[in-house]
C-alpha cells in the first residue's frame, strides 16, 4: 500500500471543518492518530487519504467535494512540493517538477508531463487504488496542480481537455468551476490535463531561481517516483490469481477488477515490458506449482485450477509452456 504526507491531510480536513464537518469525527473515521497532523508531518497509508473524500462526499451530501476542495488549493500547503512549482520560471517548467519530485508528498501517485498531438498533457496515476477512491482522488490531484499554477499567473489557464475515466457524473458544474470552460473526455483512458504549448510558456510571478538553486540538492535527495509500471504488472498478477480462483479467466474480467479498459490494461503491461499472455501463463505457473507441492495432480485438476474448461486444453498448453521452456534453454545455450 502507497502512503501520502499528513500535509495533504492538513488541508483537506481544515477545508471540510470550514464546510460544516466535525474535525475529531472526521479524523477518527478516517483512523488518522491526532499527533500525525502536527510539525513536519508523516506519511499515512493512503486509505487515510481516500477515506477523506468519501466521508466528505456522504457527510456533506457533496460527490464533488474533492474538486471543490481542490480549487480552494492554497500555497505552501505542500512546502517543499510547492516551493519547487513556484520557484520555476513557466507553468512547463513548474508542471515538469510534479513527476521528478511526487515523492515529497506521496509513494502512491506519479504526474508525467509529456506531449501529444493535442498539446503538453499531465497525466496523473496511482500505483494502488481503483474505482470511486482513484477517481476522487485524482480528481483532487488535477484540479489541485491547476489551481496552484492559476495562483502564479498573470494569465488565463485553461486545459483544452481534460480526461477522466470515471463516468460522465450527472452535472458538470463543479468540474467547469474547477477546470474552467474546457472539453471533458469523461470514460478515457487516463486521467489527463491537456494544455496549449502557449500556455507552457506563460511566466511565473513567484519564480526564483536562486531559490530554484538551493532546493536544487533537497530535492535531489528525495526518493525516485513509484514504479508505475512494475507495480502494475504486479496488480495484474494478483488480480489473475483472484479470477482463477472462480474459475475462467479473460482479459476483460481482469480489466473490470482493476477498474480499467481492456486496452488500458494492455497498454499499462506494455509500458512495464510484459504482456497479458506472459502475466497470464506466469499466474498459472504459480499456481499450478503451489498445488502439486501438496500431491499428485490430475489433467482435470490442473484444468480446474488453471480456469480451462477442460483436459485437453490443459493438454495444449503443457506442450506451449513446454516449447517455450525448450526455446529459452537454447537460448541460453546459443
Amino acid at each position: 500500500m502507497g502512503t501520502d504526507q499528513t500535509l495533504l491531510h492538513r488541508f483537506a480536513i481544515s477545508q471540510l471543518t470550514a464546510a460544516g464537518i466535525d474535525r475529531n469525527r472526521l479524523i477518527r473515521e478516517c483512523g488518522i492518530p491526532e499527533w500525525t497532523l502536527t510539525g513536519d508531518g508523516v506519511h499515512l497509508p493512503s486509505e487515510t487519504f481516500w477515506r477523506i473524500w468519501e466521508i466528505g462526499a456522504q457527510w456533506l451530501d457533496d460527490p464533488d467535494v474533492a474538486l471543490r476542495v481542490a480549487s480552494r488549493y492554497e500555497l505552501k500547503a505542500t512546502r517543499l512540493y510547492d516551493y519547487l512549482f513556484t520557484s520555476a520560471p513557466t507553468v512547463g517548467a513548474g508542471f515538469a517538477t510534479c513527476g521528478p519530485y511526487v515523492t515529497a508528498v506521496t509513494t502512491n501517485h506519479r504526474f508525467d508531463l509529456f506531449d501529444t498531438e493535442s498539446g503538453p498533457t499531465l497525466r496523473v496515476d496511482m500505483v494502488d487504488g481503483a474505482g470511486l477512491a482513484r477517481d476522487q482522488t485524482h480528481q483532487w490531484g488535477l484540479a489541485a496542480v491547476l489551481a496552484r499554477a492559476r495562483r502564479v499567473v498573470d494569465a488565463p489557464l485553461i486545459p483544452t481537455r481534460v480526461s477522466l475515466r470515471q463516468r460522465a457524473p450527472r452535472r458538470l458544474d463543479a468540474y467547469r468551476e474547477a477546470f474552467g470552460d474546457t472539453i471533458f473526455d469523461f470514460g478515457a483512458d487516463m486521467d489527463a490535463m491537456t494544455f496549449r504549448d502557449s500556455d507552457m510558456r506563460l511566466p511565473l510571478t513567484t519564480a526564483d531561481p536562486d531559490l530554484a538553486e538551493v532546493l536544487k540538492p533537497l530535492a535531489a535527495a528525495l526518493p525516485p517516483p513509484p514504479p508505475l509500471t512494475s507495480a502494475w504488472a504486479e496488480r495484474v498478477g494478483v488480480a489473475i490469481a483472484e479470477v482463477l480462483g472462480d474459475g475462467e479467466v479473460s482479459l476483460e474480467q481482469v480489466a473490470r477488477r482493476l477498474a480499467v479498459s481492456p486496452r488500458t490494461l494492455q497498454r499499462r503491461l506494455a509500458e512495464a515490458g510484459t504482456t497479458w499472455r506472459r502475466e497470464l501463463d506466469r499466474a498459472r505457473h504459480a499456481r499450478l506449482a503451489s498445488a502439486a507441492a501438496r500431491g499428485p495432480l490430475s489433467r482435470g485438476r490442473q484444468a480446474e485450477l488453471l480456469g480451462y474448461a477442460d483436459a485437453t486444453s490443459m493438454r495444449r498448453v503443457a506442450l506451449r509452456w513446454s516449447v517455450a521452456a525448450h526455446a529459452h534453454r537454447s537460448d541460453t545455450w546459443t
